[in-house]
């Protein structure tokens, strides 16, 4: 099977927020990434506030590093689901971000309980209330005059134009917005290439 590196365009902060669950006992992080995977699939929050106090004094983390890992173990998780990958996919995914003692407890959970959160992504309809969908797309490209002390330049822009369509619960229409983005020739071919990343990941799942 086709190996799905499901943090490749996450950046530092994520690599070192997933870091964080190596300094956590095992026995402990099991019942963690539990309530975590169980609240996600039901859109809760997986902790209130006293929860949170305490584990602050049992999985020996500050406030501000338990709330990373928090953060880090549900877009893990979210990640898997989308993606659908299986529990080696996940744990291999997780080695190549620096992870390493609680790998066992990532691969028992997805393994035990990920196909909840896979038919809860599954089940949610993009036709949702608040949901936007992509109806239509146009560009243009725009030349900007910049004035300068020493000369002045045309700076081609790229306009993207995305019109998008939202559904509002008790009405049969939906309200309809633009999404107006410009684009420098440099920051046109990164969102190119982000969007090939994208169309890779989701033809290896086809």
């Amino acid at each position: 099977m086709h190996l799905v590196y499901l943090f490749s365009w996450s950046g530092g902060s994520f690599t070192n927020s997933i870091q964080l669950a190596n300094r956590v006992p095992i026995n402990r992080f099991s019942l963690f990434l539990e309530r975590i995977i169980i609240k996600l699939a039901k859109e809760e929050k997986p902790f209130n506030e006293a929860e949170v106090s305490k584990l602050q004094q049992v999985l020996g983390l500050t406030a501000e590093e338990l709330e990373d890992l928090i953060d880090a173990c549900n877009f893990t998780f979210e990640q898997a689901a989308i993606h659908s990958v299986s529990a080696t996919n996940l744990v291999d995914s997780l080695k190549l971000s620096g992870l390493s003692s609680s790998l066992a407890a990532f691969q028992d959970i997805w393994t035990r309980s990920g196909h909840i959160l896979v038919t809860a992504f599954k089940e949610k309809s993009l036709s949702a209330p608040g949901n936007s969908q992509l109806v239509d797309v146009r560009w243009r490209v725009h030349v900007q005059v910049a004035s300068s002390n020493e000369r002045r330049q045309r700076e081609p822009m790229g306009i993207l134009q995305m019109n998008l369509s939202t559904p509002e619960k008790g009405y049969e229409t939906a309200v309809e917005k633009s999404l107006v983005l410009g684009f420098s020739h440099t920051e046109l071919f990164d969102f190119y290439e982000k969007l090939e990343q994208i169309q890779d990941q989701l033809d290896s799942l086809s």
